[in-house]
């Protein structure tokens, strides 16, 4: 829901913004290293540019000057191992309804619960990725099912 409404006013605010005559200079400075200059123009609008920060933590600041809208991201990326025996989630998984019938491929439900189990209350966003093995492929009405919920 959060990232439905996020990029709806997202779209409208590109919508309310947009001009066909866009030139920028973004500057990004770093502390006690070389800054690094970006030009951002009609031709390469949708270009990725990119710098990483020289150290951590540090104090850094962007100065964009020009006109039209330019999108500026910071992503921090870190990660904090558990101890031992100690995990944020769990997950169990178990097959259901096996059908090997020798006319017929393998056929069984792939059964996943998962639960937080941190100590906080909640754990904001969490993402179940399954690979199916090779050889195997999803049926599609058990695909419905779990978007459907």
């Amino acid at each position: 829901q959060d990232t439905v409404v996020a990029l709806k006013a997202l779209a409208q605010y590109g919508y309310l913004t947009f001009s066909k005559k866009i030139l920028n200079t973004v500057k990004a400075n770093f502390m006690d290293s070389p800054s690094k200059t970006f030009q951002v123009n009609e031709k390469n609008r949708f270009l990725l540019q990119q710098a990483s920060l020289p150290t951590i933590p540090g104090d850094y600041n962007v100065e964009v000057n020009g006109t039209g809208c330019v999108y500026l991201q910071t992503t921090l990326r870190y990660n904090v191992h558990l101890p031992k025996k100690v995990a944020g989630f769990s997950l169990s998984i178990r097959t259901a309804n096996v059908s090997c019938t020798s006319n017929f491929p393998p056929k069984f439900d792939l059964v996943l619960s998962a639960s937080y189990t941190g100590n906080r209350k909640v754990s904001n966003m969490a993402i179940i990725d399954v690979k199916m093995l090779s050889g195997f492929v999803p049926v599609r009405s058990s695909l419905k099912k779990v978007k459907n919920g």
